[in-house]
């Protein structure tokens, strides 16, 4: 097997079944919290691509593992559509990525629970 050194070189992932189960789950990004917001309703949850993750490039995205569910306006202060996210990152960037981290984390457990990541050798508990 050959050794990627640069992390930008990995391969991506393109899955439609990952970004479709977002879907099914809660906002896990929460982000509209930090503005004294509610999240949007569930029907607006989507996968929303964690831009600081490799393998971003010019017009391209990260690979679809670097997910996390949220809901549009969530999702919106993630990728910088709405002007807010990005100034609470610049205010509170500990705060922020860790909300951000957490809900990657929970997305990807509700993937490995939906059978859609096998982990070969793994047990759920």
């Amino acid at each position: 097997m050959n050794m990627i050194v640069n992390p930008n070189m990995l391969p991506k992932v393109r899955s439609d079944a990952l970004m479709a189960e977002c879907a099914n789950m809660p906002c896990e990004l929460r982000l509209a919290s930090f503005i004294g917001l509610p999240c949007e309703p569930q029907e607006t949850v989507v996968g929303c691509h964690v831009e600081g993750s490799i393998g971003k490039g010019t017009s391209t995205k990260v690979s679809d593992v670097f997910v996390a569910a949220g809901c549009r306006l969530c999702h919106d202060l993630l990728a910088g559509v709405d002007p807010r996210g990005m100034e609470i990152a610049r205010l509170y960037p500990s705060a922020f990525w860790h909300q951000v981290m957490r809900a990657q984390q929970a997305t990807m457990s509700r993937w490995i629970m939906a059978g859609l990541v096998v982990i070969p050798d793994g047990k759920i508990i």
